[in-house]
Parts: structure tokens; C-alpha cells; sequence
């Protein structure tokens, strides 16, 4: 009967890693979506999604890089609706860098006046 503490502490890095199987839904805060677009018609964009949770502590290599995986799969889909809520690179994009919660990208197609009406640059920007 002893064992059974050991085992149940040995267990819960596993199930709190469970916890963060792909098909939930994104519960953190608001991503953050900033746009700018040069004077030559560029448009890039910087999206930012915070992590649910931090990696829980004691997993293997394999499981660490596993919840590594989904997480980057669940920016990629949130990055996916919002450009698609926003009509913004409706052509696709190219990433110009990426972390773990943070992609830079800049459209395929360049901007119209439209775009430029829809989407004013804005101070905050950073290049």
C-alpha cells in the first residue's frame, strides 16, 4: 500500500501533460494581432498567442517535445482563423520568424486600398 503515493505522484506530470491533447479549444487570453503595411504594399504581421500553461515539470525529452508539437500546431490554427476572420493574407503567407507563441509572417499578395483602409499602421508596430 506504500507504493501507492509513489506511483500516484510518478503519474501526475503524465496526466497533467494529457491535459493539453490537440482538439481543445484555446482558452488563454486574447492573441495578439498587430499588421503593417509599406508604402511599396507589403503587408506583414505579427501574431502572438500566450501558452495555456507552462510545460509541466519531470516529462521525457520525447513528451516535452510531443506537447511542444501540439502547441505549435494550436498557434498554427489560431494564427489560420484570425487571418481568415480578418481577411488578411488571403493568398497565403510566408513566416519570416517564429517561437514558440509568436510567428512574424509577411502576405503573398500585396495590399490594396482596401487593406490600407482596413488595416492602418499603427505606432506599435516593430520591425
Amino acid at each position: 500500500m506504500r507504493l501507492l503515493p509513489a506511483t500516484l505522484l510518478l503519474l501526475f506530470p503524465l496526466l497533467s501533460a494529457c491535459s493539453s491533447l490537440p482538439g481543445q479549444k484555446y482558452d488563454g487570453p486574447e492573441p495578439l494581432f498587430l499588421t503593417h503595411i509599406n508604402e511599396e504594399g507589403s503587408k506583414r504581421f505579427t501574431f502572438e498567442a500566450a501558452p495555456n500553461d507552462t510545460l509541466p515539470r519531470g516529462l521525457s525529452a520525447a513528451q516535452s517535445q510531443r506537447l511542444l508539437e501540439q502547441r505549435e500546431a494550436l498557434q498554427e490554427n489560431l494564427l489560420t482563423q484570425t487571418l481568415a476572420s480578418k481577411k488578411y493574407c488571403r493568398e497565403g503567407y510566408i513566416v519570416l520568424s517564429q517561437t514558440s507563441w509568436k510567428v512574424r509572417g509577411e502576405c503573398n499578395e500585396t495590399a490594396t486600398t482596401a487593406d490600407r483602409s482596413a488595416f492602418p499602421n499603427k505606432a506599435s508596430w516593430q520591425d
